[in-house]
């Protein structure tokens, strides 16, 4: 399942994460990003509704988004990780990296893709067998840096989070950078967006994604 999660996240080159406290106005993004054709989402533990929202959510994907692959952002402790693991999140990204969050993600058999800024953070992932890191904040730290620590971790798929434009040029810049995928935030779902204004974004953002 692990391997399944990082190719699709691959395939699909960016991954749209959010968190809204409203369940409706949650549910009505993760559709119009579906319809779009996203097919892997994180929804963000930012808030005090995120845990009942996602459990919520992962209900309903069944029946209403049956191919989709629903993660959990922001978790940074093992309770939270827990908490998630019961809901059956698809996959657990962190803001962070620790043997303690490595190990306990092992433990409950679920994809771990942690936060990383330097490379002793990618390291530890390295050394425990994940392949896919988050690097965080990617902003801070620029679009030649993959390229830079990537010959050293072989096989490692890097993610950068943060600050990365939703735009098909700026996106195509971090994948020659030797990104695999980007994570896109509040630059991507925007409030004054409407379902149909998202899902017509997205879509044209995949095309242009796919054209190269």
């Amino acid at each position: 399942m692990s391997q399944s999660v990082i190719q699709q996240i691959k395939n699909q080159k960016i991954v749209p994460l959010f968190y809204h406290e409203s369940f409706e106005v949650s549910k009505n993004t993760v559709k119009a990003l579906y319809e779009a054709g996203i097919r892997v989402i994180e929804y963000t533990n930012r808030g005090v509704q995120a845990l009942d929202n996602f459990t919520k959510l992962k209900e309903i994907s069944a029946e209403e988004f049956p191919e989709l692959l629903l993660g959990i952002g922001t978790v940074k402790n093992t309770k939270e990780l827990d908490d998630y693991a019961e809901a059956k999140a698809d996959f657990i990204i962190t803001p962070v990296i620790s043997e303690e969050l490595v190990s306990h993600s092992a433990d409950k058999n679920i994809l771990l893709i942690p936060g990383c800024f330097t490379p002793s953070d990618v390291n530890i992932a390295f050394q425990h067998g994940l392949t896919m890191v988050k690097i965080f904040p990617a902003d801070a730290l620029g679009k030649n840096y993959i390229k830079s620590i990537r010959p050293v971790f072989p096989g490692m798929n890097f993610m950068p989070t943060g600050g990365v434009n939703a735009n098909a040029d700026d996106i195509h810049e971090w994948l020659k950078g030797g990104a695999v995928a980007v994570g896109l935030g509040s630059a991507l779902i925007r409030a004054d967006l409407a379902s149909e204004q998202l899902t017509e974004k997205v879509k044209d953002l995949l095309q242009q994604l796919n054209q190269n």
